[in-house]
């Protein structure tokens, strides 16, 4: 409880220093024009964000946990846009005012007689805030296309890999990818993520192999969506792992008889959904008398908060190291740590990132924010002849848009070296 109550003290102290310092920037390019109905308008979503934060905290228990709740993700929308505007302001005042510092400096040692902080250049130097004003439009319209139709840009990413191990048998072979579905975010809103659907069905793939994270918190998230992800074809079968989101440990108490229906009910859904649920297992894919393996392990990470239930000697039991083979596995962090310098494996899919939902970029530069927790956080990474992909995911969680982090759909096509 006191750690819950420290991080709302430290929460509430950032959220008033951005309000403050973006409204001080404001008013320095505005000056007069500023007026109290702005000041208020201004600070609106983040007392909105507070109200519902002391609501949440106060009813949580009256409903079920791990049910997304679409009030919540309203407010979380506009919170997260004003939020992000006024950093972008927050951030180019803040130079500005280290500008002015220094400018303040030297004129003070060097030129103490001519120093004038009434209209000299200490006080018009505010050329860094009124670009970041300007930029903060760019923010905020940035957002609010994330929020709104960014989250449902589906983009298919195409992806050409050459094996020498591959048999030729496979020559072509064409797999479809998804990740980080999240299904509860979607508040069974099924008309903008039934265009996801439909092009995952037009690619007309071999196989379709999920790589975790299916709900947010609670298997019963995803019964509404059973038959629509009964309808994504593939002519020669669909293939699933488990996610860190996917145990139930979120909603429901360690070894309590909750958790263990709520994975039961998973597994029936995979089922349902027509995918094979691998866990910690293996599978031969089989075309014209030859095979390659599928290896799926449950979700193991670096991070420790996580479960680590994945065991990659169990899923691989049985199986020739020097066949080709493809492993699913949900956290990238799991190939880094246990895969790239310890197995034979070709080819590993991942997820688990989600690109943060958040990126810039200007020609071959990308950034997000997920970089400062993985090194590996979107797409394709080689190391010494063995591939990892990670997928940015086709849903969202928590924040409900992307942002210059569009939801993937990764189709790879396999060839002979």
């Amino acid at each position: 409880m006191l750690s819950v109550i420290i991080f709302i003290i430290i929460l509430l102290g950032l959220i008033y220093l951005l309000e403050w310092y973006s409204l001080k920037a404001m008013k320095r390019v505005f000056k007069t024009k500023f007026r109290r109905w702005m000041v208020y308008a201004w600070i609106s979503p983040s007392i909105l964000m507070i109200l519902f934060l002391v609501v949440f905290f106060v009813v949580r228990s009256e409903y079920p946990k791990g049910v997304s709740n679409k009030v919540a993700y309203i407010i979380s929308g506009i919170s997260f846009t004003a939020l992000a505007t006024k950093a972008t302001i927050f951030l180019f005042h803040f130079l500005d005012d280290i500008k002015n510092f220094f400018l303040w400096t030297w004129d003070k040692v060097f030129h103490p007689k001519d120093t004038n902080t009434e209209g000299g250049r200490i006080t018009r130097g505010s050329f860094l805030t009124q670009m970041g004003v300007g930029l903060s439009a760019v923010t905020f319209g940035s957002f609010a296309y994330g929020v709104s139709r960014g989250k449902y840009a589906y983009t298919v990413v195409e992806q050409t890999l050459k094996f020498k191990n591959l048999p030729i048998e496979f020559n072509g072979l064409k797999i479809i990818q998804i990740s980080d579905l999240h299904l509860g975010s979607f508040l069974e809103d099924a008309e903008p993520v039934q265009h996801g659907f439909d092009l995952i069905n037009e690619l007309n793939a071999d196989y379709i192999f999920f790589t975790g994270d299916l709900v947010n918190s609670v298997a019963d998230e995803a019964e509404y969506w059973i038959p629509f992800l009964k309808g994504l074809k593939a002519k020669r079968g669909k293939f699933s792992i488990l996610g860190n989101h996917d145990y139930g440990d979120y909603a429901f108490e360690e070894g309590s008889q909750g958790l263990i229906d709520n994975m039961d009910q998973l597994k029936r859904i995979h089922a349902d959904m027509g995918f094979d649920l691998l866990l910690n297992e293996n599978r031969k894919l089989e075309n014209d008398g030859k095979t390659i393996d599928l290896i799926g392990v449950e979700n193991w990470g670096k991070v420790l908060r996580f479960p680590r239930k994945g065991d990659y000697e169990l899923a691989s039991e049985g199986l020739n190291p020097e066949d080709f083979n493809i492993l699913l596995s949900h956290d990238p962090t799991h190939w880094e740590e246990k895969i790239m310098n310890h197995k034979e494996v070709n080819l590993t899919m991942s997820g688990h990132t989600h690109g943060f939902q958040l990126g810039v970029g200007l020609g071959d530069y990308k950034w997000s924010p997920a970089s400062l927790s993985y090194e590996r956080w979107k797409g394709l990474y080689q190391e010494n002849g063995k591939y990892l992909y990670v997928n940015p995911g086709f849903g969202f969680l928590g924040f409900p848009g992307r942002v210059n982090m569009a939801p993937e759909i990764t189709v790879f096509e396999l060839n002979k070296a």
